[in-house]
């Protein structure tokens, strides 16, 4: 069985981050609490990238669409429906 997109993103997002808390929170402060910084925001856009073909440049990246599990998952969501 495929997984959904929702859960797709939660397992980048949880590689990334290096803990399946993500998947348990998704309303988890991801800066506030020291699981992404800029370096682990890129390692995401890339992983974002190669997995689904959206290319997010840092231009374009705001850091409080980004701020936990469930912004990220609705701002990509956002995204891909802008693309198609």
């Amino acid at each position: 069985m495929n997984a959904s997109f929702p859960d797709k993103v939660l397992q980048l997002v949880a590689s990334v981050a290096e803990t399946d808390e993500v998947r348990a929170n998704l309303d988890l402060p991801l800066y506030d609490n020291q699981l992404f910084d800029s370096i682990r925001t890129v390692e995401l856009m890339i992983r974002i990238e190669e997995e689904f073909g959206v290319k997010i440049s840092p231009a374009e990246f705001e850091r409080e669409n980004w701020g936990t599990p469930r912004k990220i998952i609705a701002d990509l969501e956002r995204r891909m429906q802008v693309n198609a």
